[in-house]
């Protein structure tokens, strides 16, 4: 009785994922707009799981390393190691906000004072560039009137734009402050409850992954939930691998950037590293990015410094590439260069910003997959064609 019953437990639940299926893929059909109302309000009373999973994400490598690290300091010194758990969380949270504090004190007041120069000096630097241009042209009537309209052009309409839109938007946002407060705050109340729930999160992520484990055996067998493991396993190394990989790397471009900047006297430094850097989080795409408002913002103050900024650039990135990047990268994702630039263009153009951050390491799973079942596929007809595998009855 107890065979009969473990036999029927696959087949029910095999049933059941069939009818879940149905009953989706009808929903999809005829009901897509519900179903994503849907959708969208459970994310919304979801969303600081959401918020609170992804920071724990972020910050499981750095906890896993400090409690490695506690645990094998307090066996050293005789001491139990239980308490090693709870001291890495809440040290890893303390780098965090102080790396967090240490950005928004040493670098947003910088930032803000170089985009006021910037809005200060636009019209100017306007003039100066079109009349260092027309030094250049000479005696061509034709490229001086071009200039000579597009500088009037922005001189002109920049102060209109400034008066006519930028004021009052500012004035709408100055009258609609009471209603952007509840927005503030549901922002904020997210935020503060994702911060908590990525707490619980790494204190019990040891608890979920058994759990997660369990379940999987329990639903598919050791053979399969081997398979699904391995992969998951291979989607954790490319996802955490590239993701902190590139963060690590644009942070080490954006400072390499500030100090060439500031040693070549180059001016904006703390605002085009800024750009330099977060750019240099999009793959292949993003140095090129960075590199273009960059250079033309230099360009209308000092078009020497800007050449100067330009190859500067380049040898960093140069650099970045052929040494830093493959360096702390290395090849998480078993993509090659190729492969990468399909994913960014693929996931880019479906899902915009956010699919330039992660296509790569999305695609380099479902490649994985792919090369494992052809991989298995292959196997399976050379053997059957050596005769290894009896012919079905």
């Amino acid at each position: 009785m107890k065979k009969l019953k473990n036999d029927y437990i696959p087949l029910m639940l095999a049933l059941f994922g069939a009818a879940a299926l149905t009953l989706l893929l009808y929903y999809l059909l005829f009901h897509f707009g519900k179903l994503w109302s849907g959708v969208r309000a459970l994310m919304k009373v979801w969303a600081p799981f959401v918020v609170g999973g992804v920071i724990a994400y972020i910050l499981k490598p750095t906890c896993n390393a400090l409690e490695e690290w506690l645990t094998g300091l307090l066996q050293k010194r005789g001491k139990s190691a239980k308490a090693a758990g709870g001291l890495s969380i809440a040290l890893t949270l303390v780098l965090a906000l102080a790396v967090i504090a240490i950005l928004l004190i040493l670098v947003v007041p910088t930032l803000l004072d170089s985009i006021r120069s910037v809005l200060r000096l636009i019209p100017s630097s306007v003039q100066q560039f079109s009349d260092w241009l027309l030094l250049y042209v000479g005696d061509n009537e034709t490229l001086s009137n071009y200039i000579t309209q597009f500088s009037d052009g922005v001189s002109t309409s920049l102060p209109e734009w400034l008066i006519s839109t930028v004021l009052p938007n500012l004035e709408t946002l100055a009258g609609g402050v009471s209603s952007g407060v509840a927005s503030a705050v549901s922002i904020l109340s997210n935020l503060f409850l994702g911060i908590v729930s990525a707490i619980y999160i790494l204190g019990f992520r040891k608890t979920f992954a058994r759990q997660a484990k369990k379940l999987n055996y329990s639903v598919f067998g050791q053979k399969w939930s081997e398979i699904i493991l391995r992969e998951f396993r291979f989607a954790d190394r490319a996802f955490s691998g590239f993701i902190s990989g590139r963060l690590i790397d644009s942070l080490i471009v954006g400072i390499l950037c500030c100090v060439g900047m500031l040693l070549l006297r180059i001016p904006y430094a703390v605002l085009v590293s800024v750009i330099v850097g977060v750019t240099n989080i999009i793959p292949f795409f993003g140095p090129y990015i960075g590199m273009i408002p960059s250079f033309l913002l230099i360009l209308m103050v000092s078009p020497f410094k800007s050449i100067i900024f330009l190859v500067f650039l380049l040898i960093l990135q140069q650099f970045d590439g052929n040494y830093l990047g493959p360096r702390i990268l290395g090849n998480v994702t078993g993509l090659s260069s190729f492969w990468v630039l399909f994913a960014i263009l693929t996931f880019g153009g479906l899902f915009g910003f956010g699919g330039l951050l992660v296509g790569v390491p999305v695609f380099a799973v479902i490649y994985d997959i792919l090369r494992q079942l052809v991989n298995k596929g292959v196997s399976y007809h050379r053997a059957k064609e050596a005769g290894n595998i009896p012919p079905k009855k």
